[in-house]
């Protein structure tokens, strides 16, 4: 984590993988890609917190920060995750400041927070109890609303915020344009929120959907500094293509 958020600080690109599958091999063979974290999906992904501690241990074996995108704001919930060993939260749907900050103390132990204590994964069932009380999980509010990005400013500004999180697809929804990223109102409000980041100086981050390394460089070039590429099933899928097209096509040529 430390390693995570020191790059996260200077500046440097953080490249995630996104898993949506609860298949320790999978996480696997994504950490292995060389990205620099890995999270769980459990807003969209088919991932329950008992499925949390092996894809940890995967995503870690491979050098992967292993955090995990939670399906909402509760704060039982995300105290499960970081209890299994999450070094970071992405947060869906933040709208404003007060809200995300009323949320991050049940993230911190006392007495900066409320997070329940307990003898569990995260601190090793003990074995680094005292110097697990000081963790601070990286915690990343996703802005996916209109309302989100007006106040992506205020959001920034939280000591306990490290990025925002772009959710595109839901952003755009939100604005009447879905997967329409080019329309006028969906590019002003992304960049709202990258101004956010930039005066707050905090790194912006979004999620390059499809797996296209020229888009993921146009997202670098752009200033996202925390940056999510693909997922597992899209990745499988845009590799696999459509088998039964290509063996039609060399049937009939």
């Amino acid at each position: 984590m430390k390693q995570l958020r020191e790059r996260l600080a200077s500046g440097l690109p953080c490249v995630g993988g996104w898993l949506g599958t609860s298949s320790p091999l999978i996480a696997e063979a994504m950490a292995s890609c060389g990205f620099h974290w890995v999270a769980a999906d459990m807003e969209h992904g088919q991932i329950g917190v008992a499925d949390l501690p092996a894809l940890f241990a995967a995503c870690q074996l491979r050098g992967a920060a292993p955090l995990v995108r939670l399906p909402g704001h509760d704060p039982i919930l995300a105290r499960r995750c970081l209890d299994a060993g999450a070094l970071g939260l992405i947060v869906p749907v933040v709208q404003s400041a007060s809200a995300f900050a009323d949320f991050a103390t049940h993230c911190l132990y006392p007495p900066a927070g409320r997070r329940g204590v307990s003898l569990c994964r995260a601190n090793g069932w003990g074995d680094s109890f005292q110097d697990y009380l000081g963790f601070r999980p990286l915690l990343v509010p996703q802005i996916e609303t209109a309302a989100g990005a007006a106040a992506a400013q205020d959001i920034a500004r939280l000591d306990v915020v490290d990025a925002l999180f772009l959710g595109p697809y839901d952003l755009s929804a939100d604005l009447g344009h879905p997967g329409d990223f080019n329309h006028s109102d969906v590019v002003v409000a992304m960049d709202r929120v990258r101004s956010a980041c930039l005066q707050a100086g905090k790194p912006s981050g979004i999620h390059q959907v499809a797996p296209d390394p020229a888009q993921l460089q146009a997202r670098i070039a752009e200033g996202y500094r925390f940056v999510a590429y693909s997922t597992d099933i899209v990745a499988l899928r845009a590799a696999l293509g459509n088998p039964t097209t290509i063996v039609e096509s060399a049937l009939s040529s």
